[in-house]
């Protein structure tokens, strides 16, 4: 059913999918409202020194009085540091801060051959604080607005649950519970098989039975079926997915600074790369269940889940929402949207700018 082959690789990881550093200098100039403007924004990329490796970190927003939102990306494995220009918009009302995690993106690539620290949510978890707590310093904020999605949802509820005093709210979306959900969204795929008469599909997830899995192999089966292609994509996911293409195959603006100042040793294939983080990573993370962290959390919670995602399933995350208590939350359907909401930028910025902005406007950086 699965291949070692590269195409398999590309269709298989696409399915669990859901240059210059420092600060920057301002010439002085007579005061005027585009030059306040102007010395008010922050673009940097630079890495950072977190927990003995260098860490890719993208600092980017029209205004350091807006509230700053850290991005965890899903995968593990799948930075989004150099998809900046898709978050352009959010740039507007919010600090945004993308990371690169251990073994994604341009973090993976500084430390391909000296980072031996384990593939663990322990790790991911301890490094999320370091960057959290450089970020807030480096911009002297009080506390930031986590916006989890995919796996980085996961670290986040983690995060909140630990350290809530760093946090002024929460955002997830493609919001993964744990064990139920994961149950729950291998019957939705088998279903959907039957469905539209897919053999082999059916025979593909009947095989390998329910999560949870301890062969990766069988773990790729449950994913592959549960997400586009193999799972058709609403026409509304496509039109979204089709923006975020453009922006990806565009190549950045000379010196643009969220490009990072390293490139991909000869002969390295980022899928085979992503594939081989998931490996890392997908028995402890899919043993992981939201239950365990209880049901009270300190900070305002917002969760925007795809209306058809299957990999982690609205109705599961739905019920596991309605019990939580927090001091504010707000459960929103994206409609149309599968595991890959982070393709709806538009609309989630949309819905953080509704009931996110109100609840953290006061959260301005210290020195303003």
């Amino acid at each position: 059913m699965i291949d070692s082959t590269g195409k398999a690789a590309r269709v298989v990881a696409a399915a669990i999918l859901v240059l210059g550093v420092g600060l920057p200098s301002y010439a002085a100039a007579p005061a005027g409202p585009a030059v306040e403007a102007q010395a008010r924004a922050i673009d940097e990329g630079l890495f950072l020194d977190i927990n003995g490796i260098e860490q890719w970190v993208t600092i980017r927003g029209q205004d350091q009085r807006n509230p700053v939102l850290l991005i965890l990306h899903g995968g593990p494995g799948m930075g989004m540091s150099n998809l900046a220009p898709f978050f352009a918009d959010w740039e507007k009302t919010f600090t945004v801060v993308q990371w690169d995690q251990p073994r994604s993106g341009a973090t993976d690539l500084k430390n391909l051959d000296t980072d031996k620290q384990p593939a663990t949510i322990a790790r991911y978890k301890r490094d999320a604080f370091a960057v959290t707590e450089t970020v807030l310093a480096r911009l002297q904020a009080r506390k930031l607005v986590l916006f989890g999605n995919s796996w980085g949802s996961l670290l986040g509820l983690e995060m909140i649950h630990e350290r809530p005093e760093l946090f002024s709210a929460y955002v997830g979306t493609s919001q993964a519970v744990g064990g139920k959900g994961n149950v729950q969204g291998y019957e939705m795929a088998l279903s959907a098989a039957r469905e539209r008469n897919d053999d082999f599909a059916i025979a593909a997830l009947e095989k390998v039975g329910p999560p949870p899995y301890e062969k990766f192999e069988d773990f790729l089966v449950r994913q592959q079926y549960s997400n586009p292609p193999a799972m058709p994509a609403t026409a509304l996911e496509t039109a979204a997915s089709t923006e975020l293409g453009k922006i990806m195959a565009t190549p950045p603006a000379t010196g643009a600074r969220y490009v990072a100042p390293v490139a991909p040793p000869q002969g390295y294939d980022f899928w085979a790369r992503f594939l081989q983080v998931q490996s890392m990573t997908f028995r402890e993370t899919w043993a992981w269940d939201a239950k365990n962290l209880g049901k009270k959390f300190a900070v305002p919670m917002f969760v925007y889940q795809g209306e058809v995602d299957v990999n982690t399933p609205l109705p599961a995350t739905r019920e596991w929402f309605e019990g939580v208590r927090a001091p504010k939350k707000t459960f929103e359907v994206i409609a149309g949207a599968s595991h890959n909401t982070i393709a709806f930028a538009p609309k989630i910025l949309e819905l953080m700018n509704r009931d996110v902005l109100p609840v953290v406007s006061g959260e301005r950086v210290a020195r303003r």
